[in-house]
């Protein structure tokens, strides 16, 4: 067996071409040890394992900029159809956009479904790359990201549900 460097918990080969974990994946749970020739063969390869750790993060920042889109296009759009709609509160300059107290009810409604889901869905994603042992850290990320902002959405689309 070849020697190996140890850094805290884990022992890695002195080749670094052997050394598929990146920085980012020292918080990652590590798999349950094979206990048997069977059980390490149906052990998942350790490419595609650091191809899947890649991915993850990959997968939170293209997360992170939807639901950031996601959340003006979706409110603008509501806004748009609530102007379509018209009311008996629009002025002839066209400076409203929710004429009707009804759509004053139900756009910032209507608008905080998109970051209130995709702040949940990131804790849900964030827990499930957990426990299936891949890099779980930028969905971490991007949930901090996700809090102030939805924080803030929805102190600007509520305040217009309270003013009503």
């Amino acid at each position: 067996m070849a020697p190996s460097i140890s850094r805290g918990d884990r022992d890695y080969p002195d080749h670094p071409e052997n050394d598929l974990s990146d920085d980012a994946d020292y918080a990652n749970l590590l798999p349950p040890t094979p206990s048997s020739a069977e059980e390490l063969a149906e052990s998942e390869d350790p490419v595609r394992r650091a191809e899947r750790n890649r991915a993850s993060t990959r997968q939170a920042l293209w997360y992170l900029a939807v639901i950031l889109v996601g959340t003006f296009l979706a409110g603008g759009l509501l806004a748009v159809l609530a102007r379509a709609l018209g009311g008996p509160l629009c002025t002839p300059d066209g400076a409203d956009w929710l004429c009707s107290e009804a759509s004053q009810t139900w756009w910032p409604i209507a608008a905080s479904v998109t970051p209130i889901a995709g702040l949940i869905g990131c804790g849900v994603i964030m827990v499930r790359k957990l426990k299936s042992y891949l890099r779980w850290r930028p969905w971490m990320g991007v949930f901090w990201v996700l809090v102030p902002f939805t924080m803030w959405w929805l102190t600007y689309t509520l305040g217009i549900l309270a003013s009503n």
